[in-house]
C-alpha cells in the first residue's frame, strides 16, 4: 500500500469528515490517523493488478459451460474436444469429477497457444470466457 493523500493536524471536524468521505467512502482508501496527520492509504497499481489476477484465477464455471466455450470457439465435441481432453488428463479429471472448473487451472493448460482442428486457443481467450461467464451471471442476479 502507498500513501495517497493526507491532511495535517489540526483539522476541524468538518475537514476530517470531508476527507474521510472523499478518501474512504468514494475512493475506498484505508484511513489512518497519526499524531500529526490523517492519512489515506490505497493499493499500488501493481497490487491492484495482482488482486485482479487473483480474482480472475478464482472465477469458475461448470464443466458443461467450459465444453460450451470450446464449442463456441468452433470445436466439435466428438471429433475434437473429446480427443483433446483425453490428451489433457488434468483438465479431463477436473471436467469429469469437480463441481466447477477454475479459470487458473484451465489457463495452465493453455499457457502456450494450442491449435485443435485449425482453431488456436490461448490462455487469454480462456480467461476472457471465464470473465464473460461470471459477468453475465452477476448481471442476471
Amino acid at each position: 500500500m502507498e500513501l495517497k493523500s493526507k491532511i495535517n493536524k489540526p483539522y476541524t471536524v468538518m475537514e476530517r469528515a470531508v476527507f474521510v468521505a472523499e478518501q474512504n467512502n468514494n475512493l475506498g482508501y484505508e484511513i489512518r490517523e497519526t499524531e500529526t496527520e490523517l492519512q489515506a492509504w490505497g493499493f499500488t497499481e501493481e497490487e491492484l493488478a495482482e488482486r485482479h489476477q487473483e480474482w480472475v484465477n478464482n472465477l469458475t464455471m461448470t464443466a458443461l459451460d467450459f465444453i460450451g466455450v470450446l464449442e463456441h470457439f468452433g470445436l466439435d465435441y466428438a471429433t475434437q474436444i473429446k480427443p483433446f481432453l483425453e490428451a489433457q488428463p488434468e483438465l479431463d479429471k477436473q471436467l469429469k469429477y469437480c463441481q466447477n472448473v477454475w479459470c487458473g487451472v484451465a489457463k495452465q493448460i493453455f499457457t502456450e497457444p494450442i491449435t485443435i482442428g485449425g482453431v488456436t486457443i490461448t490462455s487469454e481467450m480462456v480467461e476472457q470466457a471465464f470473465i464473460n461467464k461470471n459477468e453475465s451471471e452477476v448481471q442476471n442476479v
